[in-house]
């Protein structure tokens, strides 16, 4: 379809340019007709000449004004009216030469000229029916003289008699002049669409070289005509808009499609049709994630708004990770605040719970553990030693989680290292009813870790399995290798965790547990990205949920720095 309109538009611009010439011969036709008439007197009736002048005017003004339906028609229709434009200027031009007198008339030649703008403005096929046709107008003038079924308007600078007749009889020089024609006409519709066909084929190749960049591009092109109607897209655009491009192919950006193409879009047409050129940028939001769309206004030589290039990106991907760098950005910046505000009040609760049990024992002391007064306030005394206990852990566990330790890497058998600690947790299973189901890898290629903290981070993924399942369950871990990485699955089929829930586990201070801190899982993914790893997590509410570690092989890793 992006072929059939930029024919669309050479043909349109050609037919311009045979409506400009017509101007000119129809100026050319008003002097001509005056000198021969009045200087040399060779036309004697010359009121058709002018009749002819006139009605060709009229109708050359029709012809332009109704160019300006083009635009919205398909090829076939304007090669059509170019066809029809041509044959009536053949018809034009036999009146012409009948009345100037017919086959005596030297500028029988012209038919020459129309039949060489067919072949300019026509496919092949067309360009000989034009010879075709112009040969039988000509053919149609002479018989019509011949039998004097028409009288013959005769050229003054001509004698009469030819070969001892006049010369509109005269067989020899009709024929002859009849053949002449009819071979030049033919052979020179041979070569102008020979010359047209090459110039053609040359325009294809490099159109199919355009479109060949255009198809393997990475970002989605759209190009919109002059009527807001898609008429090219290349493949990216399927995935970037997630639409097959016959959907849209030939569709109005105005209806099902304004979604993807945005205000500025729209307000680039607006702009471009005032003449205006300029370029806008959007980014829009979809329901799949973010496009950003850059729209570049088309002109033709006569600087024409023609339509609207468009090329979409799909930023979805950039958007999350600059969304991610905000959200790492915010968590460093609270991270430094609160790691000392962290250190201000650890040092005032140790003072607290130092007093706190000086108290304690002075109680017991004096009144020897005795009468329900001294119970009351021992209770009282226990449970501030209870808080200030869980303060004092939340307080280093988010120090050890804003101040990350220093790696100490070695390498590590991620097999060894689970079977170690599901011996250790063993006990604590079976007294939760949780069965175990363990399928490692053989010949797992050693990882580059800190065993202390990936132990931790283990731990603290298979307590959080455990709490989901308070009923007992199922517990399944495994490993595996994919290319360069080494793979960890540990799936529950617990609780289960909700979509809006999933997006927050990773969250420092993030807790569904009533006593939970809220920074197990945040110090996990923090352990695990340190190392050069990455973690996941999908879950389905009443079915479960599975953790998934991905570490890359020894040797294959750039170097982590902490």
């Amino acid at each position: 379809m992006f072929k059939e309109t930029l024919e669309k538009a050479e043909l349109i611009e050609r037919i311009h340019w045979l409506i400009r010439l017509r101007w000119i011969a129809i100026l050319g036709l008003f002097i001509t007709t005056y000198i021969v008439s009045n200087v040399f007197s060779v036309v004697t009736w010359v009121a058709p000449l002018y009749i002819i002048g006139i009605v060709l005017g009229l109708s050359n003004a029709g012809f332009l004004f109704y160019t300006k339906v083009f635009r919205t028609k398909k090829y076939a229709f304007v090669q059509r009216h170019a066809g029809i434009q041509i044959m009536w200027d053949l018809v034009s031009l036999t009146c012409l030469i009948y009345f100037a007198g017919g086959v005596e008339n030297p500028f029988i030649i012209y038919f020459l000229f129309h039949v060489i703008i067919a072949g300019i403005l026509l496919q092949k096929i067309y360009s000989y029916l034009q010879a075709l046709f112009a040969t039988c107008l000509f053919g149609l003038l002479i018989l019509l003289e011949y039998f004097s079924l028409i009288p013959h308007q005769h050229l003054n600078i001509f004698s009469t008699l030819a070969f001892g007749e006049e010369l509109w009889h005269s067989e020899e020089y009709i024929l002859g002049i009849f053949f002449a024609l009819a071979s030049t006409i033919f052979i020179s519709v041979y070569f102008v669409t020979s010359i047209m066909d090459r110039l053609r084929k040359g325009r294809d190749d490099v159109l199919f070289e355009i479109r060949s960049t255009i198809e393997n591009m990475a970002e989605g092109v759209v190009f919109i005509d002059s009527n807001d109607k898609v008429t090219m897209c290349n493949k990216a655009i399927e995935k970037t808009w997630n639409v097959k491009r016959e959907e849209i192919i030939g569709k109005s950006v105005k209806d099902s499609l304004s979604h993807y193409i945005g205000i500025a879009g729209t307000r680039i047409t607006e702009k471009a049709r005032k003449g205006i050129r300029t370029a806008q940028h959007q980014e829009i939001k979809t329901e799949k994630g973010y496009l950003y769309n850059t729209y570049s206004a088309v002109y033709d030589n006569d600087g024409k708004y023609w339509g609207t290039v468009l090329t979409s990106h799909d930023i979805t991907e950039r958007k999350k990770l600059e969304m991610q760098l905000l959200h790492t950005e915010r968590l460093a910046t609270i991270g430094e605040m609160s790691a000392k505000v962290a250190h201000e009040i650890k040092n005032p609760l140790s003072s607290i719970s130092l007093n706190t049990e000086l108290l304690h024992d002075e109680i017991i002391h004096d009144n020897g553990g005795r009468g329900d007064k001294t119970k009351e306030a021992e209770d009282l005394i226990q449970s501030i030693m209870k808080e200030v206990d869980r303060l004092t852990e939340i307080s280093e566990e988010y120090l050890h989680f804003a101040r990350f330790p220093r790696l100490e890497l070695k390498p590590a058998s991620v097999n060894d290292m689970l079977i170690e600690l599901t011996k250790f947790l063993k006990e604590e299973m079976s007294q939760k009813n949780i069965t175990l189901r363990e399928n490692y890898a053989a010949d797992l290629p050693e990882v580059l870790l800190d065993e202390n903290q990936i132990r931790q981070a283990f731990l603290n993924i298979l307590k959080n399995s455990f709490e989901s399942m308070p009923e007992g369950g199922r517990l399944d871990i495994s490993t595996g290798s994919s290319g360069n990485n080494v793979e960890i699955c540990i799936s529950d089929n617990g609780s289960g965790i909700t979509k809006e829930d999933i997006q927050k586990i990773f969250d420092p201070f993030y807790s569904s547990k009533v006593n939970g801190t809220g920074l197990g899982l945040a110090l996990t993914k923090k352990t695990i990205e340190v190392h050069g790893g990455d973690i996941f997590c999908e879950s389905v509410v009443g079915v479960g949920t599975t953790i998934q570690l991905v570490f890359q092989v020894m040797g294959n890793r750039g170097k982590t720095v902490v």
